[in-house]
């Protein structure tokens, strides 16, 4: 979350710093904020910026934390299940991603307050592997519990990993005002930690660029 807090102050101070780029250089520069769902049941959220330029080429720079199942799951792994009854629950170790990405691409217009983007670029992965060790364990079937644990048939260690990736991504946007706007976007991340593809909802602010038709 403080990464986010972050990188969204140093995203305002970069649009107010465009802003007063002349406008034969830049058309469009806004902050985007986004959630959505990935692929290995995973969630992710995630702040960028982006800058559409002359001949609509542009170019953004994107942090995302994603939040997914590990994608090494051994076929027979059985979690660790806590029971408090009449609830029981599943205990599973989850992956932590963290991407930051350099993108370029083209803006394509759509109508007078909507387009199109795509964009293509690097990225540095901050990740994790979890490793399965099998621990014998008698995890066969299901047992009467009113409270208590029962084990998963593997022990898991978690293992802090880094690598560069590639990244696509396509985006919507709908700007409903001159300084603010939603879109949706889908995107992957290609990379040798966990690749993922994904989709996000996004709320864009900043400067749109909408100019009014003439009478």
């Amino acid at each position: 979350m403080k990464k986010v807090i972050f990188l969204v102050l140093l995203a305002n101070y970069s649009i107010a710093s465009f802003a007063q780029i002349e406008e034969k250089t830049v058309n469009k520069i806004y902050l985007q904020i986004g959630g959505g769902a990935s692929s290995h049941n995973g969630s992710s959220a995630g702040v960028s910026i982006e800058a559409v330029f002359k001949k609509n080429w542009i170019g953004g720079f994107s942090y995302q934390n994603l939040v997914t199942d590990p994608s090494n799951v051994p076929s027979d792994y059985q979690p660790a299940r806590v029971t408090v009854f009449p609830f029981t629950f599943d205990e599973s170790p989850n992956v932590e991603t963290n991407i930051y990405s350099l993108t370029t691409g083209k803006c394509f217009k759509a109508g007078q307050r909507t387009w199109f983007s795509t964009e293509a670029g690097i990225s540095y992965v901050k990740s994790q592997k979890v490793n399965y060790t099998h621990n014998n364990a008698n995890n066969g079937g299901w047992n009467i519990i009113i409270i208590g644990e029962e084990p998963s048939n593997y022990n898991t260690t978690i293992e802090n990993k880094a690598a560069m990736g590639g990244v696509l991504k396509a985006d919507f946007t709908w700007a409903f005002a001159s300084v603010a706007g939603l879109g949706a976007g889908v995107y992957t991340n290609i990379n040798s930690i966990q690749s993922t593809v994904g989709f996000e909802l996004k709320l864009s602010i900043g400067w749109m660029n909408i100019k009014k038709k003439h009478s």
